[in-house]
């Protein structure tokens, strides 16, 4: 049976990762959320995967979640296992190059991996023990290791390893003997012994005494270290494992090394792959934990979701904030407790209750408000969740979807025939057919390359389009109007998503002064204005500036 943290037994894996829409992927962030992790390159590719699946299987979420809550819950178990994790990766390189390395190098790379195994597995075992986890996949992880040390096979292994690794690594030097014609030019030579210490030089008397059988007549040679960039050809002129001398010797330590590499052979079914399959999983839960366990020490609340049936179509959160945000404020910040400075809101798309509510968000407010951090921190958060991960956010109740479909302002594509307005159009068309009933939707100031005039149309057939989709999602929008027509597009026609108005707060100002924005996000009536002259007036664009500008340059009167 094939053990993962990441699929439990049972679970029906993907044949393949289901591609995302174009842009989506980089609108959320994911390259950032990668790098929160902490993942070293070679893993960076896995978590990716286990990122963009966006399982809809919500046992397969729980599964998950469950192992990493064993992770944050033992420290202990999670130091060993950062210690761990580096054997791990070297046990996923290949031993050996077959049709490059002689047999003795074979036996000397496949000791080593035996050896790692073995380690490997007596430590997992004994950090697992200790910890007594109580999630399905790491206990069926402290049964096998369990099943494996009392095989006799791994016993037998364990106990000879010592042994076996005494022997081939003793060899220190060679004593050969060579054979010289008459010209004294050698002409053949054979391997006399193998000793477990080095040659040395030795001081001129030492060498007239002969007082020391590892001392030589004349000074060593020491074969140069190859340069790892050179040519083949470079090497064999520096590195002696090449010349054909040393091509013999490897021969014949192989031949004197076939004990211990018939005694390996025994152990030629143990498979070593399943570890080898462990340490990318490993690698991804403990980027997690580290990732948690940095949140919660800026005073950061971080929670394990609800699995709620995707048939409910829900996302509920409450003191939710954006991921990304939250990173920046702690780099700027490091070590300190950034809790009273990160404004964190709520989230509810469900069914409409009592004419409130629904699952498509219709969003407006101030410029830089925090409409878009708010967007872009929901699809983070269902990401996360459905990859098994803890979310940004106080609680959480949460249904899987089977898409994040985003439309985020991009700016023009000059290669392009279509311009601005005809890539906006192209990626909602998109969005359209891919998306489903159980995806995610996320608009972000869609249309505004056009007349308002003429975005409001654009923008109001889309949110009608939404609505008979049935998906639930966010339509951010300078459009207010669209925001105040919520209960008439709702009684337009009967349709499984209903919209309704949210708008992010900012308070008046007296004195023309520009409004404060609160970053609240709240459900309600669109303000009216997105404060464009406030924020022209804070960079010295209004006319009364300009002409004040215009006056100091000496060009107006």
């Amino acid at each position: 049976m094939t053990l993962s943290l990441i699929w439990p037994a049972g679970a029906a894996r993907p044949d393949q990762h289901r591609p995302w829409l174009e842009g989506s992927a980089a609108d959320l962030g994911l390259p950032e959320l990668l790098g929160a992790l902490g993942l070293s390159l070679r893993h960076q590719r896995f978590a990716e995967g286990v990122l963009l699946e966006l399982t809809l299987d919500e046992g397969v979420i729980a599964y998950r979640q469950a192992v990493l809550d064993d992770l944050l819950r033992a420290p202990a178990l999670a130091a060993e296992l950062e210690r761990l994790l580096p054997e791990l990766e070297e046990l996923a390189q290949p031993s050996y190059r077959s049709t490059q390395e002689s047999r003795f190098y074979q036996t000397v790379a496949r000791l080593a991996e035996l050896e790692s195994f073995v380690s490997c597995v007596r430590r997992l075992a004994g950090a697992l023990t200790a910890a007594a986890p109580r999630s399905a996949g790491w206990q069926a992880w402290t049964a096998r290791l369990a099943e494996l040390q009392a095989e006799p096979r791994f016993q037998a292994l364990a106990a000879q390893l010592p042994e076996l690794g005494a022997k081939i690594r003793s060899a220190q030097s060679l004593t050969l003997g060579l054979n010289l014609d008459s010209h004294l030019r050698p002409v053949a030579v054979t391997l006399l012994a193998i000793h477990d210490r080095p040659f040395r030089d030795q001081s001129l008397l030492g060498r007239l005494l002969g007082d020391d059988d590892f001392a030589g007549l004349a000074p060593l040679h020491v074969a140069q270290e190859p340069d790892p960039g050179a040519s083949r050809a470079d090497r064999e002129l520096t590195d002696g494992r090449f010349a054909p001398l040393f091509r013999d010797l490897e021969d014949a330590l192989s031949r004197a090394a076939e004990p211990i590499a018939k005694a390996l052979r025994r152990y030629h079914g143990l498979n070593v792959q399943p570890l080898v399959d462990l340490a990318p999983e490993l690698a991804f839960y403990l980027g997690a934990a580290r990732l948690v366990q940095e949140l919660r020490a800026a005073g950061l609340p971080v929670c394990r979701p609800e699995v709620a049936p995707a048939e409910a179509r829900v996302s509920e959160l409450r003191g939710f904030y954006n991921l990304h945000l939250a990173r920046r404020l702690m780099a700027q910040r490091p070590g300190q407790d950034i809790a009273a400075e990160l404004v964190r809101n709520d989230v509810d798309l469900g069914p409409a209750a009592a004419g409130a509510g629904g699952r498509l968000g219709v969003l407006t407010g101030p410029n830089r408000g925090g409409k878009t951090t708010y967007t872009q921190g929901l699809g983070l958060a269902q990401v996360l969740f459905q990859a098994g991960l803890p979310v940004p956010a106080e609680r959480a109740r949460l249904s899987p979807v089977d898409a994040v479909c985003t439309h985020f302002t991009a700016e023009e594509k000059l290669h392009l025939d279509t311009g601005r307005l005809g890539e906006e159009a192209r990626r909602a068309g998109a969005i359209f057919r891919r998306a489903t009933r159980h995806s995610l939707v996320l608009f972000n100031e869609a249309f505004a390359s056009t007349t308002p005039a003429e975005g409001l149309v654009l923008a109001r057939d889309v949110v009608r389009g939404l609505r008979q989709l049935g998906a639930r999602g966010l339509f951010t929008t300078h459009f207010h109007e669209l925001a105040a027509e919520a209960a008439a597009l709702n009684a337009e026609a009967p349709a499984p998503t209903d919209l309704f108005s949210l708008a992010a707060g900012a308070e008046a100002a007296a004195g023309g002064q520009e409004a404060r924005r609160t970053f609240q996000i709240r459900p309600g009536p669109p303000l009216g204005t997105s404060y464009a002259r406030e924020i022209a007036a804070r960079y010295g664009l209004s006319l009364e500036q300009i002409q004040q500008t215009l006056r100091e340059r000496g060009l107006t009167e």
